[in-house]
């Protein structure tokens, strides 16, 4: 499987609100491996890390968001 398929695939997977935002440090492990072993660029590795940052920083604000206010 192509490594552009894969990380697609884990970066939708995360998208989804049952997925844990946990799975991030699977998903960045898993770039960090692909840009050492030369199947991605450092040019992808930047773009997939910057596309793992938006999903995550949107997972936490809607946690937030969500979060009931304390009296």
């Amino acid at each position: 499987m192509s490594p552009h398929v894969l990380i697609g695939e884990e970066l939708e997977t995360l998208e989804h609100v049952e997925t844990p935002v946990s799975w991030s440090a699977m998903i960045q492990k898993q770039l960090s491996e692909m840009m050492f072993d030369q199947r991605i660029t450092i040019e992808e590795f930047n773009h997939y890390r910057d596309r793992l940052n938006r999903i995550v920083a949107r997972r936490k604000r809607a946690v937030m968001s969500a979060a009931p206010v304390k009296p």
